[in-house]
């Protein structure tokens, strides 16, 4: 059995064989066959088109300019100097060293804080002088080069006193406050930052001898400090510096 389309070329063709000359089952078959050939519904669907090939992986050159996003942080040390205002009554100057773990928006900082003594005249005879230890911890939010801590300080305020007698020469000092400020990198390795902080006095502290109080410190104060900081970990920006440098530059290295 032959079909041929509207052009005269076969579309289709069947050849079926009958055993036994049964005659009734040729009909059959060919009734089959014609209803198969004839009926679009039973025609078997086309295979569906192969997918699409998946892209090539990137070169190796340009996955290695790309740095991977670290998973540890930069360790940072620092030395700072600055002016402390109203927190042993009389303006004096401070020093702190600084340590760091930095993220690139988080760090947390431990500062070991002095403030250098200052003498307080109580009258024409008597005066005293104070000075200040402390340790600070201090979380920060980090927004480019701007910065917000807040500063957790404890430490011991020691006083002396040559023309009175001082009961306790030494007390708790417990402090917190917020601190704000600008960092501006010099390099990979360092930078300068300028901050100022308001110190909240929370610990009860005065001077007494036995005559009466002596000296009791205002409940706030301020300072404002400038400090150099050296990252010890700058391992975060070598890859993009690698990847910068063309193939006989790093071949000649």
């Amino acid at each position: 059995m032959d079909l041929y389309d509207a052009d005269g070329s076969i579309a289709w063709s069947r050849h079926l064989v009958v055993y036994h000359d049964d005659c009734q089952e040729l009909v059959m078959n060919m009734a089959l066959s014609l209803r198969v050939a004839l009926d679009p519904s039973l025609h078997v669907p086309p295979a569906p088109p192969p997918p699409p090939p998946s892209p090539a992986p990137p070169p190796a050159d340009a996955a290695a300019a790309t740095p991977a996003r670290r998973a540890w942080p930069d360790f940072s040390v620092g030395l700072a100097g600055a002016a402390v205002f109203g927190t042993l009554q009389e303006t004096t100057a401070g020093t702190a060293l600084h340590v760091a773990l930095r993220y690139p928006s988080f760090s947390l900082g431990l500062e070991g804080q002095v403030q250098l003594p200052v003498t307080i005249q109580l009258d024409e005879t008597t005066s005293i002088s104070a000075w200040l230890a402390a340790a600070n911890v201090m979380p920060c939010s980090r927004q480019r080069h701007l910065f917000a801590c807040a500063v957790v300080s404890v430490g011991v305020v020691t006083t002396s006193s040559t023309d009175a007698r001082i009961v306790d020469t030494s007390a708790l000092w417990l402090a917190t406050g917020p601190r704000a400020g600008i960092e501006m990198p010099i390099s990979d390795r360092l930078a300068i930052q300028f901050y100022g902080d308001i110190v909240l006095r929370l610990s009860e502290l005065r001077v007494e001898s036995q005559e009466g109080v002596l000296w009791t410190p205002p409940a706030y104060g301020g300072l404002v400090g400038l400090r150099l900081d050296v990252n010890l970990d700058p391992r975060s920006e070598a890859p993009a510096r690698r990847a910068a440098l063309p193939r006989g530059a790093e071949a000649a290295h």
